[in-house]
């Protein structure tokens, strides 16, 4: 299972320290990427973050997620208006 983090801050970025070592970069009110589970379960300092409403954890369902296709640039051409 996977989770995302999103911070709950309203100004200056939050560095959260995973189990492995690494650490993930979030902006004011940005959700991060899936994280595998196991790299925010049972951090004592994610724990701390989330006590301190600093940041949320959302468990990511893979099979309630539709997939998404990718968005396609807008054309620029301007309707044709001569007759």
């Amino acid at each position: 299972m996977a989770v995302r983090i999103r911070s709950l801050l309203v100004s200056g970025p939050i560095l959260v320290p995973l189990s492995t070592g690494r650490t993930v970069r979030l902006s004011p009110g940005q959700e991060s990427d899936e994280v595998h589970d196991v790299e925010v379960a049972g951090s004592d300092k994610v724990e701390k973050l989330r006590r301190r409403g600093l940041i949320h954890l959302e468990s990511v369902d893979d099979a309630a997620e539709p997939a998404r296709e990718p968005e396609r640039p807008r054309s620029r051409k301007r309707p044709d208006t001569t007759e």
